[in-house]
């Protein structure tokens, strides 16, 4: 099989409802994958998959917050098709800048909920035999928030670092069943999410009149779905930082 070819293997795409998410599920339409996509927004995950390519592709509305829920998901799409899961590109999230002053148990649990404990609990169905293939991969879309840090930012990147630190140890876990697990710390990605931020360092209330330097999700969603390949099969329990070298210089 040709590396970058995933005919015949089912792919679960989180956060698919816009950005890096929608495209990787369209990238992955492209390659013959099998795509199921997950979003809170059922219109968005419809507009989506009128943009895949193919028509064996369906969608799931899901509140990622539910950690059991996700469980109680994944294994339901698994007994109704009878197909186990190859792949897993975590791209939802949630950013909310908030100073240390502002901090609540609320607003961490929530932001945890999402980008966190939902990485979590796709890993934990990872770890089931009757829900993942062997010699499958999984990447979850991290930030360099995490690694280098970011003011009014503390409880994000705390929630993306832990993703990070995560990975390590599931891979070594999962390392016996040739399936690998990784992130991704693009930092600036000209999104959805970033334009409706209330609080950021850049202009944008749309993501046409977000500045140009930042990164494109297409591309993002390339690299996402590279390291999910075969061609990448010896790297596992790495946080990649993608930044072309812009954040760990200053």
């Amino acid at each position: 099989m040709d590396k970058f070819d995933f005919n015949g293997k089912k792919v679960l795409v989180t956060g698919a409802s816009s950005g890096v998410g929608r495209e990787v599920a369209i990238l992955f339409s492209r390659m013959g994958a099998k795509v199921v996509i997950i979003a809170r927004r059922e219109d968005e995950l419809k507009n989506t998959l009128a943009l895949m390519y193919g028509n064996n592709h369906s969608y799931r509305v899901l509140d990622l917050s539910d950690f059991d829920r996700i469980i109680e998901i994944l294994k339901d799409i698994v007994s109704k098709d009878g197909e186990k899961f190859d792949y897993i590109a975590h791209c939802a999230g949630l950013a909310i800048p908030i100073p240390l002053r502002s901090m609540s148990f609320v607003n961490i649990s929530q932001i945890f909920s999402i980008n966190t404990y939902s990485f979590m609990a796709l890993l934990k169905c990872v770890a089931q035999k009757r829900i993942f293939n062997d010699g499958g991969a999984v990447v979850g879309i991290s930030s360099c928030v995490g690694v280098y840090g970011q003011s009014a930012n503390a409880v994000y990147g705390a929630s993306k670092g832990a993703m990070d630190a995560f990975v390590k140890s599931a891979a070594k876990e999962l390392r016996p069943r040739k399936i690998r697990v990784n992130t991704i710390c693009p930092c600036g990605i000209k999104t959805e999410m970033l334009a409706n931020q209330t609080v950021k360092d850049i202009e944008g209330k749309k993501i046409d009149e977000l500045p140009d330097y930042l990164m494109l999700p297409d591309k993002v969603a390339s690299i996402v779905v590279a390291l999910l390949s075969d061609s990448m099969q010896y790297i596992s329990g790495v946080a990649l930082d993608v930044d072309e070298a812009k954040t760990w210089e200053d």
